[in-house]
């Protein structure tokens, strides 16, 4: 089975780990079988034979990872069966993603097709640019945020609790102020994906200046777009159902009859999207999947730009 047919088979994205194979495969695994397969409307013979399929590409695509666990594999480059590991079947135009694999902490001098093995000293500028300055940074500042805003502390509450009569402005106003500012951080201090957005593209401007590649990250990390997994990551339903609320709120207290309309229509239509977004679905992850493949491609031809920048390419590498 070729490599690209196993991808297809198991649905995988553009660019995929260890962990996306071994969730897609079992996903499959689940829905192909006895127990599973009348609920999606499989028959015993065809959730046998689609089975078997996914054993297959399981099977092909297993030892890209043999040797290094964090890599990340690209789709659409080379065929491969299942005997030929991720170092053998990488090279030529691929080079640029095979790259990223390496543990590259202050510069490319020294850089050989091997992981170093010894982190180099830290300096400033990797203290400075690397994850975890920038991520403690931005969960400080989120908790700034959070305690300056956050409606049920008492230096707060005098702004947010109406002595009148409440209405249903004052009650989406409120719920805006909750649950903005512990999502912040909360998603910021599980994911670090919005500290990796921002040192991604402070490397990237370092690098390009100083023509001294610098790619700081997480060394347990396997290497991704930032700005892609904080696309894909969100928890949309959390993040549109306080506009939803808002929106139909604005409905209700308009008097003219073109804006309830239009703020009733538009948070009808978030609210159906905010549902939907529970289970994965609705326009916003339709959206969000197509603009982070987008950025995802646009990302690797900067960063492929940014090591010819920096006099590396597959000829002298």
């Amino acid at each position: 089975m070729s490599k690209e047919a196993a991808e297809e088979i198991l649905r995988l994205p553009r660019r995929y780990t260890k962990r996306d194979l071994r969730r897609a495969y079992t996903k499959l695994a689940r829905r192909y079988h006895p127990d599973g397969a009348a609920k999606y409307g499989y028959d015993e013979q065809t959730a046998q034979r689609l089975m078997v399929e996914a054993n297959k590409a399981n099977d092909t695509l297993k030892p890209l990872f043999d040797g290094r666990p964090n890599a990340v594999i690209e789709r659409g480059w080379g065929t491969v069966s299942s005997g030929v590991a991720a170092g053998q079947a990488a090279s030529g135009s691929n080079f640029y993603q095979t790259y990223a694999d390496q543990n590259i902490w202050e510069s490319s001098e020294g850089w050989s097709s091997e992981p170093s093995m010894e982190k180099p000293p830290l300096s400033v500028r990797s203290v400075l640019l690397g994850p975890v300055v920038l991520r403690v940074l931005l969960v400080a500042l989120f908790v700034l945020l959070w305690w300056n805003t956050f409606p049920l502390l008492d230096h707060n509450k005098a702004r947010f609790f109406p002595a009148g009569e409440w209405t249903l402005l004052d009650v989406a106003g409120l719920v805006v102020a909750i649950v903005y500012p512990t999502y912040l951080v909360v998603y910021e201090a599980v994911s670090g994906h919005i500290s990796g957005f921002v040192r991604e593209v402070l490397n990237g401007l370092v690098s390009w200046v100083t023509s001294s590649y610098v790619d700081l990250r997480p060394r347990s990390s396997s290497y991704g777009c930032a700005l892609y997994k904080l696309l894909r990551n969100q928890v949309y339903s959390v993040l549109l159902a306080p506009i939803a609320l808002f929106l139909i709120a604005l409905c209700l207290a308009a008097e003219a009859l073109p804006l309830k309309i239009v703020f009733g229509v538009l948070g009808g239509l978030l609210a159906f999207d905010t549902l939907a977004a529970f289970v994965h679905g609705g326009l916003i992850n339709v959206w969000t999947s197509a603009l982070s493949e987008r950025v995802e491609a646009t990302y690797l031809l900067i960063r492929r730009r940014l090591l010819e920048r920096c006099g590396i390419t597959p000829e002298n590498r």
